[in-house]
C-alpha cells in the first residue's frame, strides 16, 4: 500500500508550466563577475515568471551582491603582496510555485545585526524646498529598505566563517489582503463571483 495518495506533481510542487530553471554559481566578490553573474540568471530565468518578478529579483540579489564586493572583504584574509581577499561567494536560486527562492553564502565579513531590522524610508517634509530636502537624504542606506521590500521570508545566519542569507522573490505580487477583481478566481474566493 502506498503512503503517497496525491500525485507525483502535488507532492513535488511542479509549476505549471514545468518549468523550473535552477541558477548556481561560485564567484568572487568582484562587481564584473557579480554583473555577469545577474546577466546569466536573468537569461535562465526569462520566461519562467512574470518580467515584474525577475526585475525583483534581480535588482534584490544585485544589493544583496554588490553588498557583499562593498563591505565582505576581511582585511585579515589577504593575499601576498597585501591585497585584501574577496569573499567567495555561493549564489544558488531555485524557481518553484510559490516564486523564486535564493541563497546566498559567503565568507566575507559577518553581516552587521542592525541590517536585518526592519526599515522604513526616510522623511521628507513635503512643505519645504525640494533641493533642500533632497540635500538633507543620506548618500546610501537604501539598499536594505530594497531588499526587505521586494523579497519574503528574509532569514541570515552565520556559521563558522560563512554567512547565509536566503530570501524568497514572490511571484504574487499584490499586498496581503489586496485582491485583483479582474481575476475570476480572485472573485470567487471573496464570494463575488
Amino acid at each position: 500500500m502506498s503512503l503517497h495518495t496525491a500525485p507525483i506533481q502535488d507532492r513535488l510542487r511542479i509549476s505549471p508550466n514545468r518549468r523550473q530553471p535552477i541558477f548556481h554559481r561560485i564567484f568572487r566578490a568582484d562587481p564584473v563577475t557579480v554583473r555577469d553573474a545577474l546577466v546569466f540568471m536573468r537569461e535562465r530565468f526569462d520566461g519562467s515568471a512574470g518580467d515584474e518578478v525577475i526585475s525583483r529579483l534581480e535588482l534584490a540579489l544585485a544589493e544583496v551582491l554588490n553588498n557583499i564586493c562593498e563591505h565582505g572583504a576581511r582585511s585579515e584574509a589577504q593575499r601576498l603582496g597585501g591585497r585584501v581577499h574577496s569573499p567567495l561567494i555561493h549564489l544558488c536560486v531555485v524557481r518553484h510555485v510559490g516564486g523564486i527562492a535564493c541563497a546566498v553564502t559567503d565568507d566575507g565579513k559577518p553581516l552587521p545585526p542592525e541590517c536585518l531590522d526592519p526599515r522604513t524610508l526616510p522623511y521628507i517634509d513635503v512643505t519645504s524646498d525640494e533641493d533642500d530636502a533632497i540635500m538633507l537624504l543620506p548618500e546610501g542606506g537604501f539598499g536594505w529598505y530594497l531588499i526587505q521590500d521586494l523579497t519574503a521570508s528574509l532569514s541570515y545566519f552565520r556559521e563558522g566563517r560563512r554567512n547565509f542569507l536566503a530570501f524568497i522573490v514572490p511571484v504574487e505580487a499584490l499586498p496581503e489582503g489586496d485582491l485583483d477583481w479582474t481575476d475570476d478566481a480572485a472573485m470567487s474566493t471573496a464570494g463575488h463571483a
